[in-house]
């Protein structure tokens, strides 16, 4: 068994925990709140457009071989942005002026930290929980959602074949790093990829229960933010 496949073993419960999520079930359904899955589509975009900068650190450690699969995933980030843009002009949503919440922030926080003070193979490893998570996750969205809602075009992008076999493609690799890593690497991309699933589930509670700021009233946030 591989490192990837062993990982999601050994966080079998967590994993199958972020599948069940009342986010993913709800929007299967088509029970969830319109104005929750916007607060999900507005934070997601935020983290898309960081993941970019993320991929540019990945670059600059990557071995030759991984750069031309890294530049093509920068381009299809930049192919999801404008998918998000096309949605919410779709259902008379703004992108504007979002601000992310602390879940999205602390996030985001924890991708670029990775990718700048953690080694390749870990920073790999994190890329890979994440996407592997949006695949697994969005799979189980598609298992009942009506072909109408305006939210299958997120659905078709990440849970069709292409992504499927772009999420292949980097366990395939990150098991290659784990093999070369010693066993004190390996075990600090053990904890990453298990930080990776708390964040996600983490973002999907933060979707669901609408949660800012800590402390932090609506007023008073727009206040920080405009003398910032």
């Amino acid at each position: 068994m591989g490192f990837a496949k062993d990982q999601l073993q050994v966080l079998h419960r967590l994993w199958e925990h972020m599948l069940s999520h009342p986010f993913l079930l709800g929007t299967r359904d088509g029970t969830l709140p319109r104005e929750t899955f916007l607060r999900w589509m507005q934070q997601d975009y935020l983290f898309v457009e960081a993941a970019i900068p993320f991929f540019g650190v990945l670059l600059s450690k990557a071995p030759p071989h991984h750069r031309r699969p890294l530049s093509q995933a920068v381009e299809a980030l930049h192919k999801e942005l404008a998918l998000f843009e096309e949605r919410a002009e779709a259902v008379g949503a703004s992108l504007e002026g979002v601000v992310p919440t602390f879940t999205c922030h602390a996030y985001i926080q924890f991708l670029m930290a990775t990718a700048y003070q953690r080694s390749y193979p870990e920073a790999y490893t994190v890329l890979y929980a994440a996407e592997k998570a949006y695949h697994d996750s969005w799979k189980v969205v598609r298992q009942g959602l009506d072909p109408s809602s305006p939210w299958m075009p997120f659905v078709e992008n990440w849970a069709g074949e292409a992504f499927g076999g772009y999420v292949a493609y980097l366990e395939t690799e990150l098991d290659l790093l784990a093999e070369a890593a010693g066993p004190k690497e390996r075990a600090r991309m053990s904890e990453l990829f298990r930080l990776t699933t708390l964040y996600e589930i983490a973002f999907w509670d933060m979707a669901l229960s609408g949660a800012g700021w800590p402390g932090a009233t609506d007023d008073i946030w727009q206040v920080r933010s405009s003398e910032g």
